[in-house]
């Protein structure tokens, strides 16, 4: 008995631990072009890629890029596309952040001309109560309601003159004849107590 408690606990807490690391989630930047200057063919900028997808806390960015690094830098240094002083800088080619705080990331290209040419990102990290509160879906629009329909007179009722009854009109109408529905819910009722009868008395017998 005291080992399969102890199977047990140990299962919950693998368990416990799984879901606590499934529920992180990467996100590979850019998706498949990856950490790159913008093309001028109408693709997607990093800032509508960011505002696609919905960050908590725990989830990692990957980015992936050839001869070039990652700056995380401060919103004054974003605007202007600074980068002599960044928070953080990552040159290895395959960067993975994590997130570990809700609020704005500004990120930028550290080769030269980059970031004015469009290789820069805000990502903005939700709280765990902001994403409790979106909603899922979108509302379902009421229908209004249909207008009220306007009441019609009421037709006026002509009373009829009185005409005095008949002796010969108030004849007593015969009883109704019972039905043979009834007659045959009894009979099948009459039947099935029986068939119960005779169930009852065979199992007593048997035991």
């Amino acid at each position: 008995m005291a080992s399969l408690v102890v199977f047990a606990a140990a299962a919950f807490v693998l368990l416990a631990g799984a879901v606590s690391v499934s529920s992180s989630t990467v996100y590979t930047v850019g998706d498949e072009r990856g950490w790159a200057v913008p093309s001028s063919n109408g693709v997607e900028s990093y800032n509508h890629w960011a505002k696609r997808n919905r960050f908590q806390v725990g989830d990692v960015l990957d980015f992936r890029y050839m001869n070039d690094s990652v700056l995380v830098v401060n919103h004054d240094d974003y605007k202007q596309c600074k980068a002599a002083s960044p928070v953080s800088r990552f040159t290895d080619g395959d960067t993975k952040f994590t997130f570990d705080r809700y609020g704005l990331f500004f990120f930028i290209s550290g080769v030269p001309a980059h970031c004015e040419e469009g290789q820069r990102m805000i990502v903005r990290v939700m709280a765990e109560s902001a994403l409790s509160a979106a909603p899922s879906t979108a509302p379902t629009p009421t229908a209004a309601p249909p207008p009220p329909a306007s009441a019609a007179p009421s037709p006026a009722v002509v009373s009829a003159p009185d005409t005095p009854s008949s002796p010969s009109s108030s004849v007593p109408s015969p009883a109704p004849e019972p039905s043979g529905a009834s007659g045959r819910v009894l009979t099948g009722f009459s039947i099935a107590a029986a068939l119960l009868v005779v169930c009852v008395v065979t199992v007593f017998v048997l035991v």
